[in-house]
């Protein structure tokens, strides 16, 4: 046989059709039966994961395939040159989605710390006596800045978790901060002048101010005993398996646990204070002219609308010592 038959015969065999090797099955099935794990185990067995997964791996499994159609052509055909690229390309791509899964990782560690952080500088501006509106509104742009990032790095039900809990979030918060404003209402010097408490329209004022504040605390209790149902309402369609809204649901039982035994009392308090301001405006209202503001006094004109006075002061003055108490005990809670 001739020296150019037997290079021609080698060609030949360096150039058989391409298909992949028995390793190259085993790399990327073992690839696709751990990220395959990983996923259904956090999203949960459903018919969107099922499809997400299928897609994906599809397409992970395209790419390194292409890749190494194109080198086994420009080596010219050439035996092992297909397969070497394909081990290659899909251990970057794995190498890859470690390196992003660590990254995302880092970034939700961060963003529980910041959560955590707000939620400490929160207390420490209440029990500094600062405005609470804006020390609320402040803890929550930071809450929902965290919840972005999840969202970002998420998909599929996990995020539609996340997206659910911030809307419940945004709808949690809005009652809470119009509770807040209609108590800083209340809490104006012009409430309970009784130098001012001189003619309809301000009993009127006054009276609608003390009612809106006592139908926010209502509204507030409400929303806060509901809040878990709210949340499984927003989850309905999402996998009960789903591992994010286990987290989530576990965390508010975690939280009810410990925040209703003080809640309760600390909510019940403020609907029973704002109806002992209403009945004792409405009860000088209703006596005008039988009473007068002197020298920083009220003066009654009989002992027993005295006493009756001193009976919703007594009430009022016992809210208050308990609104107060509870509150340094809910801050403690949160």
């Amino acid at each position: 046989m001739s020296c150019g038959a037997f290079e021609q015969r080698n060609m030949k065999e360096n150039k058989k059709g391409f298909k992949l090797s028995k390793v190259n099955w085993i790399f990327a099935l073992v690839a696709i039966g751990i990220s395959s794990l990983v996923f259904l185990r956090r999203d949960g067995i459903n018919g969107f994961s099922l499809s997400y997964l299928f897609v994906s791996i599809i397409m992970a499994g395209i790419i390194p395939l292409i890749f190494a159609l194109c080198v086994w052509l420009i080596k010219g055909k050439k035996e092992y040159s297909g397969t070497y690229t394909f081990n290659i390309i899909l251990f970057l791509i794995c190498f890859g989605m470690l390196k992003e899964s660590d990254a995302i990782n880092k970034e939700t560690t961060d963003t529980v710390n910041l959560i955590s952080k707000s939620v400490l500088e929160y207390k420490n501006s209440i029990n500094n006596e600062d405005d609470g509106v804006s020390a609320y509104k402040n803890h929550i742009a930071n809450v929902d800045e965290g919840i972005v990032t999840m969202i970002r790095n998420s998909s599929g039900n996990e995020q539609e978790v996340y997206r659910n809990l911030q809307k419940f979030i945004s709808i949690y918060s809005s009652v809470m901060i119009n509770w807040q404003n209609s108590f800083d209402s209340v809490m104006q010097p012009r409430i309970l002048d009784y130098s001012v408490l001189n003619n309809r329209t301000e009993f009127e004022y006054q009276i609608d101010v003390l009612k809106h504040y006592k139908n926010q605390s209502e509204l507030y209790k409400s929303t806060f005993e509901k809040r878990k149902s709210l949340i499984e309402d927003f989850n309905k369609d999402i996998p009960k398996g789903n591992l994010t809204l286990k987290g989530v649901m576990k965390g508010i039982k975690n939280k009810d646990s410990i925040q209703k035994p003080v809640f309760r009392p600390f909510i019940n308090s403020h609907i029973e204070y704002s109806s002992n301001l209403i009945a004792v405006v409405e009860f000088l209202q209703i006596i005008e002219g039988k009473w007068e503001y002197k020298n920083e006094e009220l003066i009654f004109n009989s002992v027993e609308l005295e006493e009756r006075y001193s009976t919703f002061f007594n009430k009022i003055e016992e809210n208050e010592n308990r609104i107060n108490e509870l509150s340094d005990k809910l801050i403690e809670v949160m």
